[in-house]
């Protein structure tokens, strides 16, 4: 009996394990670099799970990055997150820094560190470990880890299948000639003192980088629009762009915060989560290989949801899927909390649905589409 209870406790002790964040190492251009993996208590390696990167600021850190709380994320979505530890650079600033192409007068920092050719390995190693989906592997970054991100999008798109920055565009230290078609996604604040919105002497503005990803990805000029419903207690109100009908089935977003600083939103507090809405963009994304210089047909689809905020019933139409197409709502936190046939007009109660805002998204084989649902009281 002795020896069941110390293999139960045993059994415990590396299940916790394996939900906490691991320190790992391995050694790049004669360097030993760090990063942090999160793996969820889901993942059991019998089938191949998504793999996202998320890169920290200049002169942050991988465990401080930590705090915004993609391991919450990863848990509901069973993918495996790594947070790498960019490089001191001791020539100019004495902080960590990602050698990301931003900067000044010419000047950029760390630029004798392949930071490019550093992450590639990072995926071939952890791949190495974990059964990872190699169409699935994406990248997202705050501030100067936004810029390394979209430098990754430039020069690492065999590989990356989609990326989403926040408050980091694309350095004036790099020429961007992506090679084929990437998924983009932005979110930038109006009032940014760090990062400009606009006049932004590092990179190019938040919505000439927006500009370019929609052009490079044929991507449609006018956006569909819609405002983050406003439930909480702070003055920011979020404006969201999709820019959708992309080659090879892609879209562009864009989220503007009016009145936003150089920060990270969420995990609570505010009407959005970023990592979680970063992870239902990249989820509808795989890499796959692109013919040169062809556009793939995607049809026009839509979901609209009335009445939004709601407290009670809502009415779920979906445009241009077929009978096969299912509805599912989702929190902030990633639980499903309906899952249904969407035939026609869907009815919804969300009576017994926590206050919080939700998505609601219609798919079919690989199609999609996604709104937002504010639940009130």
């Amino acid at each position: 009996m002795r020896k069941v209870y110390l293999f139960f406790l045993l059994f415990v002790a590396m299940c916790s394990a394996r939900a906490q964040y691991m320190t790992d190492s391995f050694s790049f251009g004669g360097v030993m670099r760090q990063y942090l993996l999160y793996v969820p208590p889901s993942y059991d390696g019998s089938q191949a799970v998504p793999f996202v990167l998320a890169l920290h600021g200049l002169g942050d850190d991988m465990n401080n990055f930590a705090g915004v709380r993609f391991d919450q994320v990863a848990d509901t979505a069973n993918f495996i997150l790594a947070i790498p530890q960019a490089l001191v650079d001791n020539q100019l600033t004495g902080s960590t820094a990602w050698n990301s192409g931003a900067g000044a007068f010419g000047i950029t920092l760390n630029p004798g560190v392949d930071d490019v050719g550093f992450l590639n390995a990072l995926m071939d190693t952890v791949s190495a470990y974990y059964n990872i989906d190699q169409t699935r592997m994406y990248s997202t970054g705050f501030s100067m880890g936004g810029f390394m991100t979209n430098r990754l999008g430039c020069e690492l798109n065999n590989r990356i299948a989609a990326i989403a920055s926040v408050s980091g565009t694309i350095g004036n230290g790099i020429s961007c000639h992506p090679s084929r078609v990437v998924p983009a996604c932005h979110f930038h604040g109006t009032a940014d003192q760090t990062v400009a919105y606009t006049g932004n002497n590092y990179g190019n503005d938040a919505e000439a980088l927006v500009e370019y990803w929609r052009s490079h990805d044929q991507c449609d000029s006018a956006a569909v629009v819609d405002t983050i419903a406003h439930t909480t207690a702070n003055a920011l109100r979020i404006i969201h762009y999709t820019y959708p009908n992309g080659a090879y089935n892609s879209d562009v977003e864009f989220y503007k915060v009016l009145g936003g600083q150089h920060q990270w939103l969420g995990p609570s507090g505010y009407d959005i989560n970023y990592a979680v809405e970063i992870w239902n963009f990249f989820r509808k994304y795989k890499w796959e290989p692109q013919a040169p210089n062809s556009i793939a047909e995607q049809e026009k689809l839509h979901v609209r949801v009335y009445p939004n905020p709601a407290s009670g019933a809502i009415r779920i139409n979906a445009d241009g899927f077929g009978p096969a197409a299912v509805v599912t709502l989702t929190d902030m936190a990633g639980r499903k909390v309906y899952s249904g046939l969407c035939t026609g007009e869907t009815i919804v109660d969300t009576a017994n649905f926590a206050k919080g805002i939700y998505v609601v998204e219609v798919s079919e084989g690989s199609s999609r589409s996604v709104c937002r649902l504010a639940v009130i009281d």
